[in-house]
């Protein structure tokens, strides 16, 4: 009897050491470390952090869990400013849905000015130097990509997107 309960307790002692082994090696999330990072559909899109316009700094990484749309902008584009009213509804009708707008090396001052200017409080973030623009290989501003709730790129589009656009690309209904 001694023999089979101490044989039960060493299988048990196996099994649970296997299981913190896979587990702590990755192996059952494996799926997640097979996505590579970069700029197409289905790539995990390459982290950033940036100052948004108050000097607080934001982490794209800090998005995950919610999707995300990742819009490459400048004040002196007029389809950018074409479509922020569309984004500014999207962010007062879907609080689901976190918006992040990267101007591309513009001053501080003249971002802050039109942003309350237009009454857009939507979150904005500074691409000062044009490197996070240039990881994005953005070539044409506005563009704008979606990512699911893991941080992976959903869909992506250059010129400017229609509320109902937006909707599309983030599958809202």
């Amino acid at each position: 009897m001694k023999k089979k309960y101490l044989i039960s307790v060493i299988i048990m002692l196996l099994i649970f050491i296997g299981y913190v082994i896979i587990h702590q090696t990755g192996i059952l999330n494996s799926q997640k470390s097979n996505i590579n990072e970069g700029t197409n559909i289905g790539d995990r899109a390459p982290g950033f952090i940036l100052s948004k316009m108050n000097g607080d700094e934001i982490k794209l990484s800090d998005l995950r869990g919610n999707k995300v749309l990742l819009n490459f902008w400048a004040t002196w584009c007029p389809p950018c400013r074409l479509e922020m009213p569309d984004i500014q509804k999207l962010y007062e009708e879907h609080k689901e849905v976190a918006i992040l707008a990267v101007n591309i090396q513009e001053e501080k001052k003249k971002v802050i000015d039109f942003m309350l200017d237009k009454n857009y409080n939507f979150t904005v973030a500074l691409d000062e130097t044009g490197q996070t623009a240039n990881n994005y290989l953005v070539r044409g501003i506005p563009t704008t990509y979606i990512l699911d709730e893991n941080g992976v790129i959903i869909d992506k589009t250059s010129g400017p997107l229609t509320y109902e656009q937006m909707l599309e690309m983030l599958k809202i209904d």
